[in-house]
């Protein structure tokens, strides 16, 4: 598969560098989880969006909406992944320090699911996606849905690398 460049490097482009410019400011935020959680998490915030977005809502017999200007694949759609890493992450790590319980965990999903609809609403004004049949009240449920999954995904690393870390002091001390 070959990769084009856009045909007009325009305000959806800009977008994505500028997305991705700020992503790595993220390397500076103070640790809050294991490095190789944050890895898995950033590995996850790459995945969700690309399986959406690439085997669902825009092939047939779906094509709910396009991304990006053209039909062919082209590098900025590649790019565009990296759009959603600062999202996820920003979302666990907000997670981790604000640590919800109960009615402020329902909160904290509703309002990340509306941080969430407020950037895809960004997005499609940029034309980023272009929707034909869909209508950015649908992503809310799936928003919901998916960032309740991931929150939970967290807990079970988290759950798992402290399982894991005992097990090695264990160890270490017989």
């Amino acid at each position: 598969m070959f990769l084009y460049l856009p045909k007009h490097f325009d305000q959806n482009e800009w977008f994505i560098i500028i997305v991705l410019v700020v992503s790595i400011f993220l390397v500076r935020l103070p640790k809050r989880m294991p490095a190789e959680v944050s890895y898995l998490i950033v590995l996850l915030s790459l995945a969700i969006p690309n399986i959406i977005d690439h085997s669902i809502a825009a092939i047939s017999p779906y094509d709910v909406y396009r991304i990006n200007d053209s039909e062919r694949y082209e590098v900025f759609d590649i790019l565009l992944s990296g759009v959603y890493v600062p999202f996820g992450y920003l979302c666990v790590y907000f997670y981790e320090w604000l640590r919800p319980k109960r009615m402020k965990m329902v909160l904290y999903i509703l309002i990340w699911s509306l941080i969430a609809i407020c950037f895809e609403f960004v997005i499609v004004r940029l034309h980023i996606f272009t929707y034909h049949g869909w209508k950015l009240v649908y992503s809310f449920p799936t928003y919901l849905l998916v960032i309740s999954l991931f929150l939970s995904y967290y807990e079970f690393l988290l759950f798992h690398h402290k399982k894991k870390v005992e097990f090695k002091l264990q160890h270490k001390n017989t």
